[in-house]
């Protein structure tokens, strides 16, 4: 009765005025939000056209230029307004005045796909995510003032594992990070399995890690999932066909799994605050276009088709023994750090091919930098036994605009330079202060010199 009652309910919701209407359908890459002012849902199309409810209006878009399509954008709510960041990290768009207006200082970073993005106090956030051929687990903010992205530090005794595709949930002060996939250390080049099985909590305070306990349940997080939340609780829903609906409530430490209609196709979606409904984007496989439509999300919660506890913790128990055992282990990293040292450098090195003039990491082709760029750490390849001028590297530049001024080419430079130190300091995990040293001539304190960091890069 409840099932029949919950498809009524769907078809009833389905030809409502608030939703587009039936034959509104879309085609090709498409992107689905509300607009936090009118409360609309938008959907933009192949980056030139966008509709939305309320009534059904169309537009072309207006908006200013940003790397790739819009569908490679995640949507943010702030203060009442709509940010959208690239998944993989770096540019910013902001929606205003029904427009897509590009705002950050930053570049295409392509360093955290599949990263669990969130917002706290006003800002947002990325965790983990892969991108330059390593798995993550670092913490990256958005600044609003300087426009840029700064890497967050973290503490903790302990950290969770390299990841993507993680799950999470805001509680208060707290994240709570589970799932995900990892590296697959037996298949190198394409392999992923799931991480861990442990629920991880940082306080956005104090910025420490602890672990929370072990999630038991039968629930596959390794494969992606659309999360969103309402009411303290987070709501998770399978990227795959079976549509799997699961909710979580971390105050009462359950997690609760639920059937939604199994035509559903989904795309993308959002939950609308206001009117508690989901709103999703069907995929129409038969004639691949999309649709939009909404889901009361209080019909979908009736009946669970199970109900289990969410986290046990096995860490009391066994305290003093990883205590134990963690002792040890510092005895033996100590004893062979210095055996190893070697063998710890040349695995963060880079190797420039002197033939090729290619740039590789861990046995892969680094495609990460422009010309510029190019020229200027080949420039330090070929002197990095020695500090040089950093002014040297105006010449560089120089060359390739005639009609530049002083000023103009020492400004790229910089902008070249710190693009670098980035790039470098996200490829290997060294910090950003270690990838170029500094220093004053010691016979002309005015003049400032430069090199690579001993090791970084190893020519072949």
């Amino acid at each position: 009765m409840n099932r029949i009652l919950l498809v009524f309910s769907f078809l009833i919701l389905h030809i409502s005025p608030k939703g587009f209407a039936q034959n509104d359908k879309f085609k090709g890459e498409t992107f689905l939000f509300q607009d936090l002012k009118t409360r609309d849902a938008i959907v933009i199309e192949h980056d030139s056209v966008y509709y939305k409810n309320s009534p059904l209006q169309f537009q072309k878009l207006r908006h200013t230029e940003y790397p790739e399509i819009i569908s490679r954008y995640i949507s943010h709510n702030i203060n009442g307004k709509n940010y959208f960041t690239h998944c993989g990290c770096g540019p910013v768009l902001e929606w205003r005045n029904d427009s897509l207006v590009r705002i950050d200082n930053s570049f295409l970073h392509q360093n955290q796909f599949g990263a669990a993005t969130f917002v706290y106090k006003n800002e947002i956030y990325y965790f983990g995510g892969y991108g330059l051929f390593t798995f993550k687990n670092i913490l990256t903010k958005y600044i609003f003032k300087s426009k840029e992205w700064m890497a967050i530090q973290t503490f903790g005794s302990e950290f969770p594992s390299l990841r993507r595709d993680a799950n999470h949930i805001i509680s208060g002060d707290d994240l709570y990070i589970f799932g995900g996939s990892s590296e697959n250390p037996n298949d190198y080049y394409y392999g992923k399995i799931p991480s861990d099985n442990i629920v991880w909590k940082l306080n956005l305070k104090t910025m420490t890690w602890n672990k929370e306990g072990v999630y038991k349940t039968n629930i596959k997080t390794d494969e992606g999932y659309f999360n969103f939340q309402h009411k303290n609780k987070m709501y998770m829903i399978s990227r795959s066909a079976d549509n799997k609906f699961y909710e979580i409530d971390i105050a009462n430490n359950s997690i609760k799994k639920y059937n939604l209609p199994s035509y559903l196709n989904i795309k993308s979606c959002y939950f609308d605050k206001n009117s508690e409904e989901l709103v999703v984007l069907h995929f129409l496989s038969t004639i691949a276009k999309s649709k939009v439509i909404r889901l009361k999300l209080n019909p979908i919660l009736i009946n669970p088709i199970l109900t289990e506890t969410f986290i046990s913790n096995p860490y009391e128990k066994w305290y003093y023994a990883l205590s134990t055992l963690a002792v040890l282990s510092l005895i033996f990293y100590l004893f062979y750090k210095t055996k190893n040292k070697n063998s710890i450098i040349n695995n963060k090195s880079i190797v420039f091919d002197n033939n090729t003039k290619q740039l590789k990491f861990k046995g892969k082709n680094i495609d990460a930098f422009d010309t510029n760029e190019l020229k200027i750490i080949i420039h330090l390849i070929r002197n990095q036994s020695e500090y040089i001028p950093i002014n040297s590297l105006n010449n560089l530049f120089e060359q390739e605009n005639l009609s530049e001024n002083y000023s103009s080419t020492t400004k790229r430079r910089e902008n070249t330079l710190n693009a670098i130190i980035t790039k470098l300091s996200l490829i290997t995990g060294y910090n950003e202060s270690e990838i170029i040293l500094y220093r004053k001539n010691p016979d002309d304190k005015r003049m400032k010199e430069i090199k690579l960091k001993d090791h970084l890069i190893r020519v072949k």
